[in-house]
């Protein structure tokens, strides 16, 4: 086999924030333990007292003990000190390696997220459940006293080599309800008729982790369907964007005359919430009743941070669209959630940052990416209308009407047409209407004179705005071969057959055969 071959196995699994790929064919036993190896020196470069404590968590997945005792043995070989949590959601491990990251170095879960049975890879937090490459600026725990050195590394070599779910699953459950000031108490209180949940988790992590939190809310009336992890995926694969998915919470909120219905991903750190319809609530309509809500316990200053394909709603219920970097209450990002992160960690202002595709990040939980608090806290929101004699669709009517989203639309792109080249092209088609122009350089988001811009660009993420509308086209990171997957949001205020419109147009410039 020639050498190439080995390599680029290598090159396939390897993505923008993290290793994904499929189980027997890239992902193997032997890789596993391969990187593990890699990862330990990583991990002991990041600590001062031995021993170097990695909790290892897999999600429901038929393939996850044993990629997970094959990474062990590498973390071992490697030097590490490995800690096996069995089952887990991502959250988890990362609350982990935040919350006690005086005696945990760092943490791994083996998951595919919402990729399909067959699939499965490796997600990474340094100490204080950062990023790695952000992780290695937090200081190390490294006290003077000789006495205390003992004293941390006998703390770090108490734990246990194997947690039980019972170990660590109630006490995530119960930061998450401090670190987001959650009252659902009082919410609760004097009501006649019970607020009621539907939970659909698809056979995924949120269901079981779902439970530990309806286990200290009796005042609720929940109902669960397909709650048991299953990694065959008997009814579907767990994805809160995918249409049949949102179509099976609806059907259960629907049925149930729940109040609010909720659904998550395979390893629960992305989640969808409906309304007492049934109808989903947008991610940027959920990233801005969450922002709003939050303002409401920290205060006004708090900024807002969303990144360049959120709608317009955003900026304008909590901020100001004209101004993107902070000043009027929001901050625009990247798209990618590993991108918000570092940004929060240096800029402490940012409270909340909000990914369009369902991922939520929390400065006071670590900055961590939850979709459970960010459930719960439209839950508290939720809870809250139901005793005022509200509902939550009640508060989406204007800004529904308001916003007129396209979705993604994706486009594989054959090698003679490259995605940098339809892009340029996009934006040349529209200069007339254009009013700005966005683009992503190494220090984030900058306003651009033209495209290609100035500046040199990390990505070819674009983000343009005419009056009325703007779209967005990306070159997807993780996926794609020939010219690449050309990824394309439009948005309108006010006018959904001018959104219908632009969008029409923009698919007949990049290609409408190419369309996935």
């Amino acid at each position: 086999m020639p050498i190439g071959d080995y390599t680029n196995s290598i090159e396939e699994v390897i993505k923008r924030d993290d290793i994904r790929g499929i189980c027997e064919k890239n992902i193997t036993p032997s890789l596993a333990r391969k990187l593990g190896v890699n990862l330990a020196k990583i991990f002991i470069a990041h600590t001062d007292i031995m021993p170097v404590n990695v909790v290892i968590g897999h999600d429901m997945r038929l393939s996850g003990p044993p990629l997970a005792s094959a990474l062990a043995e590498g973390l071992a070989a490697g030097g590490c000190r490995p800690i096996a949590l069995g089952l887990a959601g991502t959250e988890l491990v990362g609350f982990l390696t935040a919350h006690y990251s005086d005696v945990i170095d760092g943490g791994i879960i083996i998951t595919a997220s919402h990729n399909p049975a067959d699939n499965n890879g490796f997600k990474f937090f340094g100490r204080t459940g950062l990023p790695l490459p952000v992780a290695k600026e937090v200081p190390v725990p490294s006290p003077a006293a000789p006495l205390r050195r003992l004293a941390l590394g006998l703390k770090k070599a108490s734990i246990p080599e194997r947690l039980a779910w019972d170990d660590f699953a109630p006490d995530y459950i119960k930061t998450a309800l401090e670190k987001g000031k959650l009252d659902f108490t009082g919410a609760a209180s004097g009501v006649e008729k019970p607020f009621k949940v539907a939970v659909e988790a698809g056979n995924g992590m949120g269901g079981r982790i779902m439970r530990e939190f309806a286990a200290l809310t009796p005042q609720f009336d929940w109902v669960f369907s397909n709650e048991v992890p299953d990694g065959r995926f008997p009814v579907l694969v767990p994805n809160p964007l995918n249409a049949q998915y949102q179509k099976m919470v609806a059907t259960l909120v629907t049925e149930n005359d729940a109040h609010a219905g909720m659904c998550f991903d395979g390893d629960a750190d992305r989640v969808a919430l409906t309304d007492e319809k049934g109808r989903i609530i947008s991610p940027p309509l959920l990233g801005t009743l969450i922002g709003k809500k939050l303002r409401e316990k920290l205060g006004p200053g708090c900024v807002i941070a969303h990144n360049m394909v959120c709608s317009w709603v955003v900026a304008d219920m909590l901020g100001d669209r004209n101004d993107v970097f902070g000043e009027a209450g929001t901050f625009m990002t990247p798209v990618g959630y590993s991108k918000i992160k570092p940004i929060m960690y240096a800029k402490p202002d940012i409270a909340f940052g909000a990914e369009h595709s369902g991922h939520y990040m929390f400065r006071d939980f670590y900055i961590a990416d939850s979709g459970m608090l960010a459930g719960l806290i439209v839950l508290e929101l939720a809870s809250e209308l139901h005793k005022q004699g509200k509902t939550l669709s009640s508060q989406l009517v204007e800004l529904r009407a308001g916003y007129h989203e396209s979705g993604e639309i994706n486009f594989q792109l054959p090698a003679e047409r490259p995605a940098d080249r339809v892009i340029e092209e996009a934006v040349k088609a529209y200069e007339g209407e254009i009013k700005s122009i966005y683009g992503v350089s190494e220090e984030g988001i900058r306003l651009a004179e033209k495209y290609p811009p100035e500046f040199k660009q990390a990505v070819s993420d674009v983000l343009v705005e005419a009056e009325k509308w703007w779209f967005c086209l990306r070159k997807s990171g993780t996926e794609g071969g020939g010219g690449g997957i050309c990824r394309l949001y439009v948005e309108a205020v006010g006018d959904a057959d001018l959104m219908e419109k632009k969008r029409d147009e923009l698919v007949e410039l990049i290609g409408p055969q190419y369309r996935m």
